[in-house]
């Protein structure tokens, strides 16, 4: 306990000492525990106070201690603010604090008014609702229900740029080296799409390009540090060298409606990966912009702008 910063390794031990049946030792660990929680790891890419919070939660209430447990689960309320930029260990922690919540609390029991119950295979019930203004429920059970509500809807304008902690561009060459609109382009043309990006971060960051492509146009190679200006200037150059030097992706992939990679950017180092792609299909299409997550730490993102492309026939 003296050597070790960790509130979950603290927690872990704690629930462990109480399965043997040490719970004055399991108590201490578990207050422990629940003081080293603003606990900071740089080099633990899953490590969050997100993630160290739910689990001493959890653990907390394996161990018995289930005053602790309730007076730090006020913490949580609005910590989750966007579930999708939770990483995996933050995803797993949370389900376990919920499923030690929700089992102390007893069986669940809601009420319904104004909404038509539905039988399910698993006894839980479901409701439809007519009028959303009529319709109200109760708790109806011994303890606490806890409720998430979520919203989804189609956006009628497309994305703006975002950038949290990384940065994303694309740009568009002709293959002889020139600057390309692709507002107009012509079916069979074939086009240089170039990703540059970067890292605001100080330390390493494990990152994930994902660029949809619009309708109607098809991969046709990825490039590499050799189609491009050669790491020594001795070497000759490759026959796409006017993209300057492009980085080795750990993983990259073709797909057929996007381009996907993988690499490792040094903290706040820069990139570039590039690839060939070709107008196969005439018509009007939304130009997706190009996306960068960090791949343990979702909630660093980037996006750049959409647009539009026509691609028309040649000679018309």
């Amino acid at each position: 306990m003296k050597n070790e910063a960790s509130p979950l390794a603290k927690a872990q031990v704690g629930a462990g000492l109480a399965l043997m049946g040490d719970r004055a030792r399991a108590h201490d660990s578990i207050v422990q525990a629940v003081k080293a929680l603003d606990y900071v790891e740089p080099t633990d890419w899953y490590q969050s106070k997100l993630r160290d919070l739910a689990g001493v939660i959890a653990y907390a209430y394996e161990a018995g201690e289930v005053g602790i447990a309730r007076g730090l689960q006020d913490r949580l309320g609005g910590a989750v603010r966007d579930p999708d930029s939770l990483n995996t260990q933050e995803q797993a922690r949370l389900l376990m604090a919920a499923h030690a919540m929700l089992k102390l609390s007893g069986p669940i029991s809601i009420g319904g008014g104004g909404a038509f119950a539905l039988p399910t295979a698993a006894g839980s019930p479901r409701w439809s609702v007519g009028l959303l203004s009529a319709a109200h429920f109760i708790n109806t059970g011994h303890g606490a229900v806890w409720r998430t509500v979520t919203v989804r809807g189609v956006p009628t304008a497309s994305p703006p740029s975002q950038a949290d902690g990384v940065g994303v561009a694309k740009r568009y060459w002709t293959m002889t080296g020139a600057p390309l609109d692709l507002a107009h382009i012509v079916q069979g043309q074939r086009v240089v799409v170039l990703i540059s990006g970067e890292s605001r971060q100080g330390r390493t960051e494990q990152l994930a390009i994902d660029d949809a492509l619009p309708a109607g146009f098809e991969i046709e190679n990825p490039l590499g540090p050799d189609d491009a200006e050669a790491a020594d200037p001795k070497s000759a150059s490759g026959p796409y060298k006017f993209l300057g030097k492009l980085d080795a992706p750990s993983a990259q992939e073709s797909r057929d409606d996007r381009y996907v990679a993988a690499l490792a950017v040094a903290g706040n180092g820069k990139f570039q990966v590039a690839y060939v792609a070709r107008a196969v299909t005439p018509g009007d299409f939304y130009l997706p912009g190009v996306e960068l997550r960090d791949m343990y730490r979702p909630s660093l993102y980037a996006r750049s702008n959409g647009a539009r492309t026509q691609v028309k026939i040649a000679g018309q």
